[in-house]
């Protein structure tokens, strides 16, 4: 059987579990189990069977079991677990995917994972007395061994299905503070992550959960409840079969860590969804911009400048006049800003430097960032400024570690004044944005969101680079409306502080699908809040949602009177439903309360426009231009409803001065409707065809906007009858331009 074969077979019976059918689950599993032949799956299976058929006669002979909801339970766990246990076993043979080339790599296969543990262990502890003898070369070359350990150790973890009771302990033992150094530990949590994706495990799930609970180490710590979280997210369907798990979240749920920690893990995973926006930006944007100007910015640069100091480039006003010229600094202000939120600012910079060979281990896209790493210590050297740079670089609170190793692998072939270079560049930049920062303070209270928001983004960096990531479950897909209803962390989720948090995040990166969520949530409790149904409203509004919209703003509007904004968009819900009684009505009380506000008197006279009421429409559109310091918002409805009223020489005069001042192809278009009016036809015709030379001759755009207009040009006195016959020749003449 194909691999997609089983998969689909694997989730066929997933399906039939939601739904607690458990007969078609064991009737395709039986047809799974032909194909294995295997006697120990087949007994399990039966023993299954057997079970949920006892099951069956008590409730038919109506005895009654106060556990049998339990017993239900189990048995659909059970059959969750044989079904993984089941699939695995066929893919094992034909599926060439990442997981069972490595399961069945000659350095792990034929080893336990104890005894991988205890070379690991081994390679620890001889490494720590080679540190205490100062044997340099001795010390690197167990550093090494330590490395290689460490990824045989992580491989197996990771493909550690099916698991025995002396694997179990073995990762406890493993997990224990203090047993490993720290970045080892790290890894193996990371391994033990990626292993309960793979294959759900209620034991390694409480492993998890103990080792956040109990490990001394903040980053051993925050990577075991990434793990959790995950494991929420990819089995949420699946949980509440597992009675000790749910009661342990449940009680974890009360620690105020945990609701912190859970927090800044679940807002930087729904931050990285401005990743691709912000990663577009630097390519599409910035990056382009940077290019136009080098040649200019080059030119003022000394070559020896460049090498020796090139925080130079920041000093010089003729520079940063040129960057603020382009837009560039603006930019990276922007950048700037949110990096400083825990945005993922550097996907981009760093997405082609995943290539190297140290990127080949999958251990190496979890590794935290050392300084004492053989790949850091190979491509740095053993030069003072290499060892000054490499610490500047762990210590930095904004880039995750998979970048860290990219940055230094970049360097490894390098020229040396260029390494030098790039190494004085980032420390000025760091040294800029710690200071930004506030480092101390900062460091020390936002520690922990530092590194499950540089872990997100090491995942992120798997999921989305790493050749084989096809094969990866990608949590980053996780609709938020779903993510927000698993039931197992809505404690956190429904936190009233949390989603306001979220919903200014949604809402100010214009994300109005989901802070439409959000706010659904915020106002069910807080029905006296204006602010949160106006912004609510907008949302809908911003969905098109109209209906939506306008009801929420009414809830608004009975909340906080008069409020100037809520009456404008009230007015825009009513209009954009065409109902324009009703928004002239609240355009109007808008503006009694501000009269000098331009928009509000626009929009006034845009409703009287389309109630064809052209003399009011005229007096706000006249209020507006004597209002408009530029003067340039109501010319052109002042021109065109005084063309609509019939004063064609008002109208030909404000044409005049729209014309004069950056006209565009309707406004042609619109001076020749008014020049045909007054009976100066050959005029429109002149005015006709600049209009389609302005549109960049597209004959079809022009006929459309044209025939548009054609009651207009009826009602103006134009016979009906001539109109097409002029167009028809605009037509000839704007083709025979065009060909000649």
């Amino acid at each position: 059987m194909l691999p997609k074969e089983i998969t689909q077979s694997q989730q066929y019976i997933y399906n039939a579990l939601q739904e607690c059918h458990l007969q078609k689950a064991f009737a395709r599993l039986r047809t799974l189990s032909t194909h294995l032949q295997e006697w120990d799956v087949d007994s399990k299976l039966n023993e299954l069977e057997t079970s949920y058929h006892y099951m069956i006669q008590y409730m038919l002979d109506g005895v009654d079991d106060p556990e049998r909801t339990l017993v239900h339970n189990r048995l659909i766990a059970a059959t969750y677990n044989i079904t993984d246990l089941l699939c695995d076993k066929m893919r094992a043979s034909s599926d060439l995917a990442l997981y069972y080339t490595t399961k069945k790599s000659h350095r792990i296969a034929n080893k336990t994972l104890s005894q991988l543990f205890t070379s690991l262990d081994n390679s620890v502890n001889e490494l720590s007395l080679s540190e205490l003898m100062s044997n340099n070369e001795s010390i690197t070359s167990r550093r090494k061994e330590v490395e290689r350990n460490a990824e045989d150790f992580f491989d197996k973890v990771w493909t550690n299905f099916p698991t025995h009771s002396d694997d179990y302990a073995t990762l406890r033992e493993a997990l224990q503070p203090h047993h490993l150094p720290e970045s080892v530990s790290a890894m193996v949590v990371s391994a033990l992550t990626l292993n309960i994706v793979h294959s759900f495990d209620e034991t390694k799930f409480d492993i998890l959960i103990d080792t956040y609970l109990h490990h001394d180490s903040a980053e051993v710590q925050i990577r075991a409840l990434c793990g959790i979280f995950i494991a929420i997210l990819r089995y949420h369907s699946r949980l509440h079969l597992y009675g000790n798990i749910s009661s342990r979240i449940s009680l974890l749920s009360d620690s105020e860590q945990f609701k912190t920690d859970m927090r800044n893990i679940l807002f930087q995973f729904i931050r990285s969804r401005d990743t691709e926006k912000i990663s577009r930006k630097m390519t599409e944007e910035i990056l382009p911009k940077m290019m136009k100007i080098s040649p200019s910015l080059y030119k003022k640069i000394k070559e020896e400048d460049a090498l020796n100091e090139i925080e130079s480039l920041e000093r010089n006003p003729e520079w940063q006049e040129l960057l603020e010229k382009t837009g560039v600094t603006d930019n990276i202000m922007e950048l700037n800003e949110l990096q400083m939120q825990g945005a993922d600012v550097f996907m981009s910079t760093f997405a082609h430097l995943k290539g190297f060979s140290f990127f080949n281990s999958l251990s190496n896209w979890f590794v935290p960032f050392v300084t004492n790493h053989s790949a850091v210590y190979d491509a740095l050297g053993t030069e003072e400024w290499g060892k000054r740079f490499a610490d500047i670089l762990r210590s930095s609170g904004f880039l995750c570690n998979s970048d860290k190793y990219s940055f230094c692998l970049s360097l490894a072939h390098a020229p040396i004044e260029q390494r030098q270079m790039m190494a004085s560049q980032f420390r000025s930049e760091n040294a800029q944005m710690e200071e930004d920062a506030k480092a101390e303070l900062y460091k020390k209270s936002r520690e922990r969101e530092n590194i499950s928001n540089r872990y997100i983004q090491d995942l992120y960096r798997l999921i989305k680079l790493h050749p084989r990531r096809s094969e990866f479950f990608d949590i980053f897909t996780t609709p938020l409306h779903e993510l927000l209803q698993i039931g197992h962390i809505t404690p956190i989720t429904h936190d009233e502080k949390l989603l306001k948090s979220l919903g200014e995040y949604l809402f100010k990166n214009e994300y109005y699908n989901d802070a439409v969520q959000i706010f659904g949530i915020l106002t069910h409790d807080n029905f006296t809040n204006s602010e949160l149904y106006q912004k609510y409203a907008y949302c809908h509004q911003a969905l098109s949602n109209y209906h939506d919209a306008l009801e929420l703003y009414l809830k608004a509007d009975l909340i906080k009177p008069n409020h100037v904004w809520t009456l404008r968009h009230i007015a825009i819900c009513y209009r954009n439903m065409k109902k324009v009684d009703k928004a002239l009505d609240y355009f109007i009380r808008a503006n009694d309360i501000d009269p000098d506000n331009l928009s509000i008197n626009l929009n006034i006279g845009h409703c009287y426009l389309e109630q064809k009421n052209y003399d009011k429409a005229l007096n706000f559109y006249f209020k507006v231009d004597f209002l408009d310091s530029k003067g340039t918002k109501a010319r052109r409805p002042i021109a065109w409803c005084s063309f609509l009223a019939g004063k064609y020489e008002q109208a030909a005069s404000w044409y005049q001065k729209i014309l004069s001042d950056k006209p565009t192809a309707l406004d042609y278009l619109n001076a020749a409707h008014v020049a045909w009016a007054r009976g100066n036809l050959r005029d429109a015709i002149s005015l006709y065809l600049q209009s389609i030379k302005a549109d960049s001759n597209d004959l079809n755009r022009f006929t459309q906007n044209f025939e548009h207009d054609i009651p207009e040009l009826i009602d103006a006195g134009i016979k009906a009858e001539d109109i097409p016959i002029i167009l028809d020749h605009i037509l000839y003449q704007a083709s025979e331009g065009k060909n000649n």
